[in-house]
């Protein structure tokens, strides 16, 4: 079904409404209800207001409606209140919404968690920033931003989920109790009733809270929260049937002057002083038959969604307080029984798919998402099994969302995927920036930018262009083409340029500065295992050049190409790439530099490192295994490898170890101190590390040794990013404090190279 054409809708400009109001509200002024034409009981409009995770309290209202036999006959709801109002009014009984809304992983739904699972391993290599997590579009007339900080997806699909039955019914009339949810037109700044149409698209339309998440764009309208125009929509439901109104007010404390000093917090009250005009107007056409349940919400807010089941026994504290008023519309158990047996409707789908198709794509093949597609025709499906098809396909890059429609007989429906492209791209473009500093000396920068540009055939060729500036400087331009329409093999050719400026020491002292220079390319063909793992096998080739800044020339200046074959293997499933909270990752590379491939010098290198994050109640267990070798060859001393940092070895400036062969094991064990925001899974932890290690055939000539160490930190994810502060200590009097913000820097080791991130 077509949402533009399907959603007919209401818009009224604010004045109208007003005379509205004041006409309603004289009519509304009588001591006894009014009896319907229907009959001798008065048709009771129930009005749920606005307010995120504090709407959870609407449930507790509908708890107390239930035991008191009040039936309800029309529901008009806005943003937390359409989505109650839409549950209730499919026929999902009071007690059913209650398991739903507890039910629900606000951390997956909201703040993305688990994300990164339904990730193909490309994506996971490709995708990762730290100091922020937008991702911008280039279009013809410039940078194009989201319309929304927050993926809406996995809400989207939760709706769906949520009122599944129901979205076959076209007309919001014909749900078990007649509904309608407001939303706000941003083109016109009008009031939208949503009355017909897909009722999950409705729903969402009237949460999409400017900013945070991204509105709904019809042919006629861009609607986002109906809250900014009508957040209690007491006139709504006078219009849909109501001759008195039941209305849920959601009440915060009082806005106090010390909390009005910074910008956001000044920004935040101008949103809450607009809705609170509107709410206003109409809690005053409210008349004597009507009835106001105020819910006082204490310190819950509208952002709080992880303490939504709190909201609920709030809702019934209220309704119970107004319980004698609200008697007045209870009718006989015998009545109630009938109605409610009337309008109680199951949301379950269990139907075999007569048919599997894609519609609305302008650049992704359909073939390509039919290869990942676990959902196929002939299948039974259930509402469950379509959902968590719909979350593995919106976790591909390429979508802000993934809708669906079942269509023709409902034993034996089509299942219609209506993937949502994402209207900032095919073209993207990702910033991060990262600072590194330490007691030791070492201060190191990195403002770092990605293009890329997708779907440029129907294979799937992507072209990728990054540049980075700072400590260490580079630029690399490629392409990816994938080889089958599933994207399990493919090949991979790129030109890259590196600079970078590194100290070097001997026996722990600073003692010159050297410049070291690539230009080359290289030439990989891969596979995807699943999407948790990658294969490389190449060709690399790169003139490197290696000049004293300053200091004693510790290493020989050089100049020579390196050439010869690359072999890397990744494995993936933590669930993000800084401090994950579980999951495991190994890493391998070989390189082998040979003369009769085009080089000038003969070696050869190979590492490997293993790292796993185990939760642990609120904490999480890190251990690390790392080493590398230079199998016997003679390695150059300007491709040693280099350890030291709070990547591969706290306690140690940045590559103040080059060496030709090591190893290291490392525990930490890291305790949650303070949830920054916990739907994001953002949280500073107060860890510690003890390490283990043995380097050999060291550039400074210092005979290889067995190291220990240690190291106490605080760190995490924060609204700015990755943040570490730490202290490390070796047993060779060696230590090192350190500060990290953003993107992580490293000099080189596979700990260091992003998979250990």
């Amino acid at each position: 079904m077509n949402t533009d054409s399907a959603l007919k809708r209401l818009a009224i400009p604010g004045c109208v409404c007003a005379v509205v109001v004041m006409a309603m509200a004289q009519a509304g002024h009588s001591s006894e209800p009014v009896a319907s034409s229907a009959g001798s009981r008065p048709r009771v409009g129930l009005v749920l207001a606005g307010g995120g995770a504090k709407g959870g309290a609407h449930v507790g209202v509908l708890k107390v409606l239930e035991e008191l036999q009040v039936p309800i006959d029309c529901i008009a709801g806005t943003s937390m209140g359409a989505l109650v109002g839409a549950g209730y009014a499919s026929g999902i009984p009071a007690r059913e919404l209650e398991k739903f809304l507890a039910g629900i992983e606000w951390d997956k739904v909201v703040g993305g968690q688990g994300r990164r699972d339904l990730e193909p391993i490309e994506q996971k290599r490709d995708g990762a920033t730290y100091s922020n997590s937008l991702e911008l579009g280039l279009g013809p007339d410039g940078i194009v931003v989201p319309g929304g900080l927050v993926n809406t997806s996995n809400i989207e699909d939760l709706l769906r989920s949520f009122v599944a039955s129901a979205r076959l019914e076209p007309s919001f009339d014909r749900l078990p109790i007649p509904y309608r949810a407001v939303a706000t037109d941003m083109v016109s700044g009008k009031m939208v009733v949503l009355q017909d149409g897909d009722l999950a698209t409705a729903m969402r339309a009237s949460m999409a809270i400017p900013g945070a998440f991204a509105p709904v764009v019809t042919d006629e309208y861009v609607l986002s929260d109906g809250g900014l125009v009508r957040n209690i929509p007491v006139d709504v439901a006078r219009q849909l049937c109501a001759d008195v109104v039941i209305v849920v007010n959601l009440v915060e404390p009082p806005a106090q002057r010390e909390k009005l000093q910074s910008a956001t917090q000044l920004f935040s009250r101008t949103m809450d002083v607009m809705i609170e005009a509107n709410e206003r107007l109409q809690l005053e056409s409210l008349g004597p038959a009507d009835v106001r349940v105020d819910v006082y919400m204490g310190d819950i807010t509208t952002s709080d969604f992880e303490r939504v089941p709190e909201t609920i026994p709030l809702g019934e504290t209220a309704a119970r307080r107004m319980a004698d008023v609200l008697r007045r519309y209870a009718v006989p158990s015998n009545e109630y029984v009938a109605w409610r047996s009337k309008v109680t409707s199951s949301q379950h789908i269990d139907a075999r798919l007569s048919e599997v198709r894609f519609e609305g794509l302008d650049h992704v093949n359909p073939d390509y998402l039919a290869t990942r597609d676990e959902v196929r025709a002939g299948d039974v499906v259930d509402t469950s099994k379509i959902s968590r098809e719909a979350q593995r396909m919106s976790a591909l890059r390429d979508f802000e969302s993934v809708g669906y429609r079942l269509e023709g007989d409902r034993e034996a429906p089509a299942l219609v995927w209506l993937p949502q492209e994402k209207r900032w791209g095919p073209d993207y473009l990702k910033v991060d920036l990262g600072m590194y500093a330490s007691a030791g000396g070492d201060v190191t920068f990195a403002l770092y930018g990605k293009h890329n540009r997708t779907w440029l055939n129907s294979s799937g060729l992507e072209s990728r262009f990054e540049l980075q500036l700072g400590g260490e400087n580079f630029a690399s331009a490629g392409l990816l083409q994938p080889l089958d329409p599933a994207h399990r093999w493919f090949v991979e050719p790129r030109v890259f340029w590196t600079r970078s400026l590194e100290d070097l020491f001997s026996d722990g002292e600073r003692v010159a500065r050297y410049e070291f220079d690539d230009l080359g390319g290289q030439l990989d063909l891969g596979a995807n295992i699943a999407d948790v793992a990658q294969v490389r096998l190449g060709y690399m080739f790169a003139r490197r050049s290696v000049d004293v800044d300053i200091g004693a020339p510790l290493l020989p200046e050089a100049r020579a190409d390196d050439a010869g074959i690359v072999a890397i293997v990744e494995y993936d499933t933590r669930d993000t790439p800084f401090n994950p909270t579980r999951g495991l990752a190994v890493a391998a590379e070989y390189v082998q530099s040979d003369d009769a491939l085009g080089a000038e010098r003969d070696w050869e290198r190979a590492e490997l490192g293993v790292g796993m994050a185990l939760p642990l109640r609120r904490d999480v267990l890190w251990l690390t295994l790392a080493g590398g070798s230079s199998l016997g060859s003679e390695l150059p001393p300007d491709r040693a490898f280099a350890l030291g940092g709070p990547g591969s070895f706290p306690g140690f400036e940045l590559g103040e170890l080059r060496v030709g062969s090591y190893w290291t094991a490392s525990t930490g064990y890291l305790w949650k101190v303070k949830d920054i925001m916990t739907i994001r899974n953002e949280a500073l932890y107060a860890g510690v590390r003890v390490m283990a290690g043995s380097v050999h055939d060291r550039i400074d000539d210092v005979e290889g040794e067995d190291l220990y160490g240690g190291s106490v930190y605080l760190t995490g994810r924060t609204l700015v990013g990755p943040l570490t502060i730490g202290l490390g200590t070796t047993t060779t009097d060696s230590w090192s404090l350190w500060l990290a913000v953003g993107r992580p820097l490293g000099r080189g080791t596979i700990l260091e190279k992003g998979i250990f991130r």
